[in-house]
């Protein structure tokens, strides 16, 4: 991934702003949240800011605040993908792997090697219950994603709640309930967006 994935416009939020509120996210959320307010009145058309903000929120677990940050960082620019991903992992983690497909989706047509769209098929995979299949692709995109570590830890977490799940021998049904315990056992993990 590249910084390409951010679109670049003349009203997006200077880097010497932003340096202090990314140093903020890291040690004080509450804090990190208002200034992202105070930026947003300055730059209402960047949509780091509130996908920053919605990465804040969920790593204060106030998901539902979390998600309507991220929606709108997507709804400002489509085509950037690790908003796209978070916001569709989010849902995921929620319990709503519809939704998640429907936001997820697009990341498909990314290229093949891609580390978000090995990521979308993982957990695609997963939901469909084809955790091997899910873990080879978790760990692809793990391999090939050098721009954002923290989304590696994020995906490892997940494998190793897929390798430390039961076995399953039911239906679909099972299958599915199967890999909503594994979303739901990810979503109580202490992670960051």
């Amino acid at each position: 991934m590249k910084n390409d994935d951010v679109p670049t416009r003349s009203d997006m939020t200077p880097a010497d702003l932003l340096e202090p509120v990314l140093s903020l996210m890291e040690s004080n959320g509450e804090a990190a949240l208002l200034r992202l307010d105070e930026l947003v009145l300055d730059y209402p058309s960047d949509p780091r800011l509130p996908f920053m903000r919605g990465s804040v929120l969920a790593g204060l677990e106030r998901y539902d605040e979390a998600r309507v940050a991220m929606q709108t960082a997507v709804d400002l620019a489509p085509d950037f993908a690790i908003a796209r991903f978070q916001l569709g992992f989010l849902i995921l983690t929620s319990g709503d792997p519809t939704g998640a497909h429907a936001v997820l989706a697009p990341l498909l047509n990314l290229p093949a090697e891609h580390p978000l769209r090995l990521f979308v098929e993982g957990l695609g995979a997963m939901v469909a219950g084809r955790f091997d299949e899910a873990v080879t692709r978790l760990q692809a995109g793990i391999e090939r994603n050098t721009e954002l570590p923290p989304l590696n830890r994020n995906m490892a977490i997940l494998i190793q709640e897929i390798l430390n799940r039961p076995s399953e021998h039911g239906g679909q049904e099972e299958v599915e309930s199967g890999a909503h315990f594994l979303l739901k056992q990810y979503s109580f993990k202490d992670t960051r967006h």
